[in-house]
């Protein structure tokens, strides 16, 4: 007797409809016509079964700051820096009831659509110290059954800019941060050279052995060297100190700056150092002072997947001073990245799939992750029969399990009328 038994799920590069049996929290059988007697049986008739969508770059101690129920900027803005200031006025007065409700809420968001692990970037600095860190730990404790949960030590404030800016992230590893972070771009123009910043960082997850997750090149010079490169240099370092298969980077906006053979060269180099690329809907954000011949700011998602890097995309801001838009959905973000990284042929679909849960989580490096006996049961049943379709219609996430366990029920249900509506018609 196991506990539950999925008949007829379609998987993707699957060739034929197979059952799963899960037992325990986990997958212990699968193939054609089990016959295993089990508590729960659910029939797919030929959907789509998936593993969970992980969300591998979300600022969650800033998520959902805005107005729930009327969202959308307060006012317009120009440049990025401005939201800086806006995000760093704004989270002076939040405090942990506050953390605990927006949190509660993004989780519970997350659920609905479907993601099964997160990777929370987290403000780290000397001003609101360990505060955020501290709110997320109790999340992650509280709301385990839903997510799994990684915390990025982020710094929001630099590295040098404050005194013990350094050692108050060793600080946020012995209480329970997972993943060093870092962003130069946050201590430009205080006489840091991006390398610095850089090195520091990689020097800090080498001496605590934790991985390290960058925001690198974020932003569209409309000419860039070869050394200009953020990743170039992270690149390099990796391979000098043998810290390969560590390091995941977020964004490189400029990436796609770079003429053919810079960024020919910078990619090989990515590859090289097996840096995991995190492209986030920066489509939104950057080059709202351009007056013709706009850049968009996605970095060059089709060139470093077809060079063999190991490429996902994340929701990077959710309802907050950066973007008030977004909803954890990620089939959501894959249709925006589809729009805007040219990608729409049926195999280029199929692969946005993968990259928000089988790429993804080799970022993340989740253990037991996936559809194959012995993984964790964490899986979506999507209303769709294949992977692209799941992208284009929006599929909607019917059942979604964590652990084998059932957390969330999905239903969109709709009718045309013909003649005159019935009461039942007009109910809300």
């Amino acid at each position: 007797m196991v506990d539950l038994l999925i008949r007829n799920a379609s998987i993707q590069d699957c060739g034929e409809q197979i059952d799963i049996a899960v037992d325990g929290g986990r997958i212990v059988s699968r193939g054609k016509d089990l016959s295993l007697p089990s508590n729960l049986e659910i029939d797919l008739k030929g959907r789509l079964l998936i593993p969970g969508f992980v969300d591998s770059h979300v600022h969650l101690d800033i998520a959902l700051m805005n107005e729930w129920d009327r969202p959308g900027r307060a006012r317009p803005f120009r440049y990025p820096q401005e939201l800086n200031e806006e995000v760093e006025r704004r989270r002076k007065f939040f405090t942990f009831e506050d953390f605990e409700q927006r949190g509660k809420r993004a989780i519970e968001l997350a659920c609905r659509h479907g993601v099964t692990a997160i990777r929370a970037q987290c403000h780290v600095d000397p001003e609101v110290g360990l505060r955020h860190l501290e709110a997320l730990i109790v999340l992650r404790e509280k709301f385990r059954h839903l997510v799994d949960l990684q915390i990025v030590a982020f710094p929001q404030q630099g590295f040098f800019g404050q005194p013990n800016g350094l050692g108050l992230f060793r600080e946020a590893f012995l209480i329970g941060a997972d993943v060093m972070g870092c962003a130069s771009n946050l201590e430009r123009g205080q006489g840091i050279d991006f390398r610095q910043h850089l090195d520091a960082a990689l020097d800090l997850a080498m001496e605590l052995d934790v991985d390290l997750d960058v925001h690198a090149d974020l932003g569209i010079p409309w000419h860039v060297e070869l050394n200009d490169l953020e990743i170039v240099h992270l690149a390099r370092r990796v391979k000098e100190r043998g810290y390969e298969g560590r390091v995941a980077a977020g964004h490189l906006c400029a990436l796609g700056s770079a003429t053919p053979d810079v960024a020919e060269q910078a990619i090989t180099m990515i590859r090289d150092a097996q840096i995991g690329v995190i492209s986030m809907p920066d489509m939104y954000r950057l080059a709202r002072d351009d007056t013709h011949h706009v850049r968009r700011g996605l970095t060059r998602v089709k060139e470093l997947l077809s060079a063999g890097v190991n490429v996902a995309f994340a929701s990077n801001n959710v309802r907050d001073a950066y973007r008030p838009l977004g909803n954890f959905n990620l089939l959501e973000e894959g249709l925006i990245l589809a729009y805007g990284a040219h990608m729409d042929s049926v195999e280029e679909l199929e692969t946005l799939l993968k990259m928000c849960t089988v790429n993804a989580a080799k970022i993340m490096k989740l253990e037991d992750y996936g559809l194959e006996v012995g993984c964790r049961a964490d899986f979506v049943v999507l209303d769709a029969y294949y992977p692209s379709a799941a992208i284009v219609n929006q599929a909607e996430k019917l059942l979604v399990f964590k652990s084998g366990q059932l957390v969330a029920v999905n239903r969109v249900t709709h009718h045309l009328i013909h003649g005159h509506p019935s009461e039942s018609d007009l109910l809300l």
